[in-house]
């Protein structure tokens, strides 16, 4: 359900703007992504990538890793954060959307689940406007 225009603190537009960014380039390369996470803290990006280890892990469990990270990285400081992995958006038309899902994190603890359709379209990749939904 789209309810209105997302508005963003400036740190967050930054860090999401960036993130899809960095996800369109990944896209036109793969039909996945690996998940990520960026934070900004006192006014300087970073982005926090799962750890690696030998054994496999499903895209949950690095996403799990990712919130723990982020946690980790972010308590008891004023930073935003943003944790951005792929996901698919089952329509009312029971059609299957490719999307980028963002979920953002600020200082006050809110949190918000952003959801970008995405389309390829002639060798490149088109996001949609978000969808945003209460996270999870």
């Amino acid at each position: 359900m789209i309810d209105r225009p997302v508005t963003l603190p400036t740190p967050l537009k930054e860090l999401v703007s960036k993130s899809l960014s960095i996800c369109k380039i990944m896209l036109l390369n793969s039909d996945v992504f690996y998940p990520f996470a960026a934070i900004n803290q006192d006014g300087k990006n970073g982005c926090i990538f799962a750890d690696e280890t030998t054994e496999s892990k499903r895209e949950s469990q690095l996403i799990e890793q990712l919130q723990w990270r982020i946690i980790d990285t972010t308590t008891d400081t004023n930073s935003y954060s943003v944790l951005v992995y792929a996901a698919t958006i089952n329509t009312q038309n029971s059609k299957n959307l490719d999307a980028i899902a963002v979920v953002t994190s600020s200082p006050d603890q809110e949190e918000r689940l952003l959801l970008y359709p995405y389309y390829k379209v002639d060798g490149s990749v088109v996001v949609s406007p978000p969808i945003n939904t209460a996270a999870p």
